[in-house]
């Protein structure tokens, strides 16, 4: 259940961050990034012995962040800042 939260706040947070930002592309990624690589570290904590619902729930919302963005390269920066975060 705390993964469908998860899920569900993430995609807040990522439409929130873009109107804050008026879209910016470095911006948008570099926060919506760490605040995913910081979601990831928690459950991860919490539940060390399976991971894969964390990295499920982490897939789950850069698919759906790419199908309503379409941007490779947005993704790729969210990406790499998730691995900062």
């Amino acid at each position: 259940m705390d993964n469908v939260v998860a899920i569900g706040v993430g995609l807040a947070l990522r439409a929130v961050i873009d109107i804050l930002t008026d879209s910016d592309l470095r911006l948008t990624s570099t926060l919506v990034g760490l605040w995913e690589g910081f979601v990831l570290s928690h459950f991860l904590h919490k539940n060390p012995r399976n991971p894969n619902d964390a990295y499920l729930a982490l897939a789950t919302r850069f698919a759906i962040d790419f199908l309503l963005v379409n941007s490779i390269v947005r993704s790729a920066l969210t990406g790499a800042w998730t691995l900062v975060g």
